[in-house]
């Protein structure tokens, strides 16, 4: 089952959600929650480690980083704010080429397709690139979300987000939203929408616990409960 605010201690940070009727609109984060991403931008940092003047990533330099926050991580390897929108930018561009080494997480697949038959409406929000994100839907036959909305944001997620609400006209409480990582907790916390956190991607369950999501789950089926009952 999924952690429950009562269990991990309450959430939201606004008006408690009012009424029974469910989810209408999932948003998904798309790099560690969608697509398991890691593998392919640790070959990429390490490929380029001498230009970005960091050591190699070792296995246990990963597991350590995903305890981290991303702005502790870029303090530990020493990168400069000023640095972090032309890194990101390079790494969208060599990720396009390595999207045959992506894949999807287990489940994910048969959950967003049981979804889409049920009628819920499927976004994607991501600070990776709208092609790259397209480019391996289409791969994985799986190009079936009604959004994607690609945004890269140094002001915080929540402002991407905000953003992605009034494109597309949704309602704040009709919004859940899916994220692997500390910022898409925050994010949906300033903005005041539930948010589940999923323990598969990068950050480690402990340290999205810690943030207290509206829900932690552990596996795609548990998405399914949340949103469709």
């Amino acid at each position: 089952m999924p952690s429950m605010p009562d269990e991990i201690g309450p959430t939201r940070t606004g008006v408690p959600r009012q009424g029974t009727f469910p989810y209408l609109t999932l948003i998904f984060d798309f790099d560690g929650t969608i697509a398991d991403t890691l593998s392919a931008i640790i070959r990429l940092v390490n490929e380029h480690a001498e230009e970005f003047n960091i050591k190699p990533l070792a296995e246990t330099d990963v597991d350590e980083l995903r305890g981290m926050s991303n702005l502790d991580i870029i303090k530990k390897y020493k990168v400069p704010l000023v640095k972090v929108p032309y890194l990101a930018l390079r790494a969208q561009k060599e990720l396009n080429q390595r999207i045959g080494e992506m894949s999807l997480f287990p489940g994910v697949k048969e959950l967003v397709l049981d979804l889409k038959r049920r009628g819920i409406r499927l976004g994607i929000l991501t600070s990776n690139s709208r092609e790259n994100v397209r480019k391996f839907l289409m791969a994985q036959d799986l190009d079936v979300f009604d959004f994607i909305h690609a945004e890269q944001n140094f002001f915080g997620k929540n402002w991407a987000l905000l953003h992605l609400l009034k494109k597309f006209h949704l309602k704040k409480e009709e919004v859940i939203y899916a994220g692997d990582e500390v910022r898409d907790i925050e994010a949906c916390q300033k903005v005041n929408i539930a948010v589940i956190a999923v323990s598969w991607g990068f950050h480690r369950r402990k340290l999205l616990q810690d943030k207290r999501p509206t829900y932690l789950v552990d596996s795609p089926d548990e998405i399914r409960a949340i949103v469709a009952g």
